[in-house]
């Protein structure tokens, strides 16, 4: 790998393009202080393997989780031209699969769990991370981070699903989507914008 990518020392890689998904979720730690904690595990674990059975489903692959969240890529281990495509389909789903959850605990109306999914595009560097404790496969490198960052940006816009405006380019015809201020994300020189991928109707 090249050294620019600043990857770590153990990380033997090879450049791939994909996608890759963040997903955060949200009310989590309300429940944590709400609830009896052991409920409170398997119903957040119920709701990350839904979530990831979802991911699978839609031909992405789940990386690693986050604690409240997870990251999952698409067309990084099998190349896909649909890739974009496929990351905006699941998010839908997720959104849909969450409603239902909610749904489920209508009675729950103050703890109801809410996602928030940023989506980005570009060349990643996937391989396997060697240590004495770790031996796991992963995607690292600027597009994963900014797909993080852009993840945040959905709290501070009140919505729940962001691309980017690279990745936006590739589907703009295939979906719904409201283009939203430019904002400054950390780490980067230049404002980005983004694009909420509405709900259909």
């Amino acid at each position: 790998m090249n050294s620019s990518m600043n990857m770590p020392q153990n990380f033997n890689a090879e450049r791939k393009s994909g996608t890759v998904l963040f997903c955060d979720i949200r009310n989590f730690t309300h429940l944590f202080e709400e609830k009896d904690p052991l409920k409170a595990v398997a119903f957040a674990n119920s709701v990350l393997a839904e979530l990831g059975t979802v991911v699978e489903r839609g031909g992405g692959t789940v990386d690693r989780f986050t604690g409240d969240g997870f990251l999952a890529h698409f067309g990084v281990i099998q190349e896909d031209n649909s890739h974009i495509d496929s990351a905006c389909k699941v998010a839908i789903e997720m959104r849909a699969a969450l409603q239902e959850i909610n749904a489920k605990r209508y009675m729950d109306v103050e703890n109801v769990v809410t996602i928030g999914v940023g989506i980005h595009s570009g060349e990643v560097a996937y391989g396997e991370i060697k240590t004495e404790q770790i031996n796991q496969k992963t995607v690292l490198g600027d597009v994963v981070n900014t797909a993080a960052r852009i993840e945040r940006l959905t709290k501070y816009f009140s919505v729940d699903i962001l691309l980017s405006d690279s990745s936006y380019e590739h589907v703009a015809d295939s979906f719904n989507f409201q283009k939203m201020p430019a904002r400054k994300l950390r780490g980067k020189k230049n404002k980005v914008i983004t694009h909420w991928l509405l709900p259909m109707n």
